[in-house]
């Protein structure tokens, strides 16, 4: 997994543990100050993704499309999810420390030197979407937009302009940028270089975050090398929208029984 596409994964999931609590919404900071400090609380979510990657004008390459389900359990470091990209369906497991995954009914596991990332790497990961509160109350600027139903939820959207600098200097973030070997001024050069758009559907009785939307532009050289695709474009618009219909579940993730090496789709 290339540097690049790792960073991007960081940005796609600034808000997959965004939150819930109780109250009225007062102001914008404060809606999301609410909803991060429940989100510590309930410790798990429910997300339903939906992920858009373009090629930039004028790069070659193919678009591609991602929809899944992913249940994250902050506290127990565990996370389980379920895709289908390009007609296949893929699984993703997070335990003890080590991922799996699952493609024509056999796990893998997702070893760091097959990945071509350090051994630390994707626990750090995981450590930046466990500090992700941090990340959401990190915004420089929070401005209401229209209303809008997510499912059963009437909302009111947010447009989040994050404070790359103060996202760039929290621990966790710091600690996947060593394992990545990226100074902060590099860190932070590439967040700018990202373009990043956020928006936040929080319900509007209480500050619950019902629907995220993010934005940024990705490199994406050394994803072919990844996972055998090499119709994916160098450089990418990529879209998430990720729907939240549940918090503070049970998440039950269990290592496969029998996983193979990761080599390659």
């Amino acid at each position: 997994m290339p540097v690049t596409f790792l960073l991007a994964a960081v940005l796609a999931l600034v808000f997959i543990l965004a939150g819930c609590g109780d109250g009225k919404i007062k102001d914008p900071q404060e809606a999301l100050a609410a909803a991060a400090l429940a989100a510590r609380e309930a410790g798990s979510a429910h997300a339903q993704m939906n992920v858009s990657i373009s090629p930039l004008e004028g790069e070659g390459g193919m678009g591609l499309n991602v929809q899944g389900d992913a249940w994250l359990d902050m506290d127990a470091r565990a996370l389980e999810a379920r895709f289908t990209v390009m007609g296949f369906e893929l699984s993703l497991r997070y335990v003890e420390d080590t991922a799996y995954v699952q493609f024509g009914g056999t796990w893998y596991e997702l070893q760091p030197d097959a990945l071509g990332v350090g051994e630390g790497t994707i626990g750090a990961l995981f450590q930046v979407l466990a500090a992700i509160p941090d990340i959401i109350t990190s915004g420089a600027e929070v401005n209401e937009l229209e209303d809008k139903k997510v499912g059963n939820y009437e909302c009111t959207n947010f447009e989040v302009i994050p404070d790359l600098e103060a996202i760039a200097a929290l621990e966790p973030v710091q600690q996947l940028a060593a394992e990545l070997d990226m100074e902060m001024d590099e860190l932070v050069q590439y967040l700018q270089d990202a373009d990043v758009v956020m928006q936040v559907c929080v319900q509007k009785d209480e500050p619950v975050v019902r629907q995220a939307f993010i934005a940024a532009t990705v490199e994406l050289p050394d994803v072919a090398d990844v996972i055998g695709i090499a119709l994916l474009p160098e450089i990418a618009r990529v879209e998430m929208t990720v729907d939240f219909p549940e918090y503070g579940m049970e998440v039950d993730v269990q290592a496969p029984e029998e996983a193979k090496p990761f080599e390659g789709l």
